[in-house]
């Protein structure tokens, strides 16, 4: 990794993106707004921040991280690790079993899904997806740009800091902490980082360096886990006594299948089928029974009504499709609730996606990647087990390729660059 000043890259890049700022959606103006700010702070503070490329074409930065290294922080995780100190040592050696255990969940998942990239890469690809702002994420919805961003910043902040505390608990100093941008051409995602100290590291335990590795992931996966008992025990039963269901949405089309060639489209609301009222999907299920391929459906919705006749499923000629993807029921508040209705929408969402991109990056850290967590843990291990030091690093390495090919080979296919096409596997 080299440092170079990307002033010339930036300022073209700023001088692009000002007419954005005419965009009516909120949104969009507020991304805009966020990364035309980003662009000058780093400009103008280049001297002071570290530039780390991992992948350049030229002076031009592709792949990056911009990191502003301060001390913030570091005091909060020194009064934290003394007061709790055997706690937090408890739980950082708790972490490690269940790190593990996550490491070889994830790995074995991902595995699978490289011997289906093989097989059938388009069926193998559906169920990965660039988590990224003003986007539709498959099965989850529109992810707006200020979810994503308190969202990504309180996940990587209890991450780092997690690393923090336990590191501190074992008297392993940390040299500093900040913020950061992560780019890819352009400064996308918010990161906070923790740096502690290399050398006293390597001369700890090995369920202590374990301990610090997984308490990051494993913290994630927690707090995941709380938002989900929280929404379950605390979110349901609200919204179940302020709100009543108006039917069922999909935020996506099956290309080639009725509902697309109907026009039907992504976000549209279903209430009723054949004339008959449905406030929910399992309404529509029980109404329409299972569908067999021909037969004629009348889809009313709040955008209009849709005849369409049905088309046989790809994986079985027996079934009847519409082609509506990703189904989710709708609600509406009570009108004496209505006033409330923007907020809780809004907090309703944000805990969503506190949920699911703690899990996705917690689980996604316990993947043994070069730069993982889960790396680190899988690279220690190999160390102890295959004496030869070049032999172990061969083999981190080698599997650790192994999962960034995979995750790279699944994108492609999502995102309609098959590479598996030109070797005659698609």
């Amino acid at each position: 990794m080299e440092k170079k000043s990307p002033f010339i890259f930036f300022a073209l890049v700023l001088l692009f993106f000002i007419p954005a700022l005419n965009f009516i959606n909120f949104d969009t103006a507020s991304a805009v707004v966020f990364l035309l700010v980003i662009l000058y702070l780093i400009v103008r503070n280049r001297k002071i921040l570290v530039f780390q490329q991992m992948l350049h074409i030229g002076k031009i930065p592709l792949i990056y991280a911009v990191l502003w290294k301060t001390k913030f922080g570091i005091k909060f995780m020194e009064k934290f690790a003394k007061k709790y100190r055997e706690l937090v040592k408890l739980f950082g050696y708790s972490f490690v079993g269940f790190g593990f255990f996550g490491m070889i969940f994830i790995s074995v998942n991902i595995l699978i899904m490289l011997v289906r990239l093989f097989i059938a890469p388009k069926a193998a690809s559906e169920g990965v997806a660039l988590v990224l702002p003003l986007t539709n994420i498959p099965g989850l919805g529109f992810l707006s740009f200020w979810h994503f961003l308190i969202t990504i910043f309180i996940t990587v902040l209890i991450h780092e800091f997690a690393h923090g505390i336990v590191a501190r608990a074992h008297n392993v100093p940390v040299k500093s902490s900040g913020l950061g941008i992560f780019g890819i051409v352009l400064p996308i995602f918010p990161l906070a980082f923790v740096e502690p100290e290399e050398k006293k590291l390597v001369k700890e335990q090995d369920i202590v360096q374990y301990s610090i590795f997984a308490a990051g992931p494993m913290v994630n996966i927690i707090f995941a886990a709380l938002i989900l008992l929280l929404t379950l025990y605390v979110i349901v039963p609200i919204e179940n006594n302020i709100t009543h269901p108006i039917g069922f949405s999909y935020n996506g089309v099956a290309e080639d299948f009725p509902a697309q060639t109907a026009g039907m489209e992504p976000g549209m609301i279903i209430n009723t089928v054949n004339g008959v009222e449905v406030l929910t999907y399992q309404d529509f299920s029980s109404e329409i029974g299972e569908l067999r391929p021909g037969e004629e459906v009348t889809l009313g919705t709040l955008n209009g009504t849709f005849t369409i006749i049905t088309k046989a499923a790809t994986d079985d000629p027996e079934r009847g499709m519409i082609g509506i993807l990703d189904i989710r029921n709708e609600v509406r508040l009570k009108e004496r609730f209505e006033t409330y209705g923007p907020v809780y929408f809004w907090i309703r969402g944000l805990l969503k996606w506190l949920y699911f991109i703690n899990l996705i990056i917690g689980l996604m850290n316990l993947l043994p990647l070069l730069v993982t967590d889960g790396g680190r843990m899988l690279k220690l291990a190999l160390d102890k087990i295959i004496v030869n030091k070049k032999k172990s690093a061969k083999v981190w390495m080698f599997i650790g390729a192994l999962f960034i090919f995979t995750l790279i080979g699944a994108l492609l296919v999502k995102y309609g660059l098959s590479f598996f096409a030109f070797i005659g596997m698609g």
